[in-house]
């Protein structure tokens, strides 16, 4: 019952770091409003913090749900606290993937 719902937590964590720190769309959001505001803006928390993200969206999912419990708010707050390790499989990921395709035309090139 609750595993199901420790998955698609750490599948929303994903989705959300992927968006706030790897998509580019929070930089280009920020820039528009910077545009359209004639002022610069550098935060926008919590738009702009994969941590904040993650916890905020992950409380709000458990709301939705009614899963509103200690262990499934624990396990957003572990979420949270590793947004940047997140991040950073995520670019390994693509790192790994691209050094597959990478090679796989060397070999096609010989």
């Amino acid at each position: 019952m609750y595993s199901m719902l420790y998955y698609e937590l750490l599948f929303l964590a994903i989705i959300v770091v992927f968006v706030v720190d790897l998509s580019g769309i929070v930089d280009t959001f920020k820039w528009a409003l910077s545009r359209w505001l004639s002022v610069g803006i550098e935060r926008l928390k919590p738009f702009d913090c994969s941590l904040c993200m993650v916890w905020w969206c992950g409380l709000l999912y458990l709301l939705v749900v009614g899963r509103f419990a200690l262990g499934p708010v624990a396990f957003v707050a572990l979420l949270a606290a590793c947004s940047v390790q997140i991040g950073g499989l995520l670019q390994l990921m693509r790192g790994v993937v691209q050094w597959v395709i990478d090679s796989a035309f060397r070999v096609l090139e010989k």
